[in-house]
C-alpha cells in the first residue's frame, strides 16, 4: 500500500531531471498524477510510463499556468498536492546581464509559481492539501554569475513562507525544497562562462561520494515527506538538500 494511494498530485517540470524523478516517486507510492512540462516529447514519454495525464505548460505565457491547473483538476477530479519543480537557469556576469534575461528568470521561476499556487488554491482548500515548491541554495546564499536566478529562487522562499502563514487556517501546508548541486541535463550542458572565476562559481558538496552533486532521485524523499501526512505539522519550511555544502 502506497503513501499516496488515490491522491491527486500535479508535478511540473516532469519531463526530465528532478521533476521526472519526483513524478516517478509519487507514482510508486500510488498517486494519480497530472504531469506538466514545456517539452512535449519528454513529457509524453514520462506520462505514458507512469499512466499519468500529460499537460503542456509554458510559464512564459501569462494565464497558461492557471489553465493548466484547471485542466489537471478536471482530469484528476481534485487536487491533493501541487509540486512545483519546473524552472530555468541563466548565467552571466552581472554587468552584462540583460534586462530581458532578468525578466525571464523572474517570470519562469517566480511568477509562474505564483500563478500555479493561486490557481490551485480552490482545489487545495477542498482537500486541505499541500504545496511543495522548489527553490535553491542560490536563493538562500546567493551565487556568483547567476544573480537573476538567485533572486527568483529567493522570491520562491518568501512566497512559500508567506503562503504558509496566510493559508494555514485553511489546512493547506506550503513548504519548499532547496537543492544544491544536482546532476541534471541543465547542469551537464553548462559551458564555461568566459572570464568567470571558478572558485566563485563551483560549489562542491562535502558529503562523501556526492562531491560532484546528487542524482535527481536522491532528492525525492524530501518532496514525498513534505507532501504527505508524515509532515502534517510542517509548514513554511525550506528543506536544504545540498550534501552539507552550506555547513561547516
Amino acid at each position: 500500500m502506497g503513501r499516496f494511494d488515490g491522491k491527486a498530485v500535479l508535478v511540473t517540470g516532469a519531463a526530465s531531471g528532478i521533476g521526472r524523478a519526483v513524478a516517478q516517486a509519487f507514482a510508486a507510492q500510488g498517486a494519480r498524477l497530472a504531469l506538466a512540462d514545456l517539452n512535449p516529447d519528454g513529457l509524453k514519454a514520462v506520462a505514458r510510463d507512469l499512466g499519468a495525464v500529460a499537460l503542456s505548460h509554458d510559464a512564459m505565457i501569462p494565464g497558461n499556468g492557471a489553465q493548466m491547473v484547471t485542466d489537471a483538476v478536471d482530469n484528476l477530479g481534485g487536487l491533493d498536492a501541487l509540486i512545483n519543480v519546473a524552472g530555468a537557469y541563466h548565467r552571466a556576469h552581472f554587468a552584462d546581464l540583460a534586462a530581458s534575461d532578468w525578466d525571464r528568470m523572474l517570470r519562469i521561476n517566480l511568477t509562474g509559481v505564483f500563478e500555479l499556487c493561486q490557481a490551485a488554491l480552490p482545489a487545495l482548500t477542498r482537500s486541505k492539501g499541500a504545496i511543495v515548491n522548489t527553490t535553491s541554495t542560490a536563493g538562500i546564499g546567493g551565487i556568483a554569475y547567476a544573480a537573476a536566478y538567485a533572486a527568483s529562487k529567493g522570491g520562491v522562499i518568501a512566497l512559500t513562507k508567506s503562503l504558509a502563514a496566510e493559508l494555514a487556517h485553511l489546512g493547506i501546508r506550503v513548504n519548499a525544497v532547496a537543492p544544491g548541486r544536482v546532476k541534471t541535463a541543465i547542469s551537464a550542458g553548462l559551458t564555461p562562462l568566459q572570464g568567470a572565476r571558478p572558485e566563485l562559481s563551483v560549489h562542491r558538496a562535502k558529503l562523501a561520494g556526492m562531491e560532484e552533486g546528487a542524482a535527481p532521485e536522491d532528492l525525492t524523499g524530501a518532496y514525498l515527506w513534505l507532501a504527505g501526512k508524515d509532515a502534517a505539522y510542517v509548514s513554511g519550511q525550506v528543506i536544504v538538500a545540498d550534501g552539507a555544502w552550506s555547513v561547516g
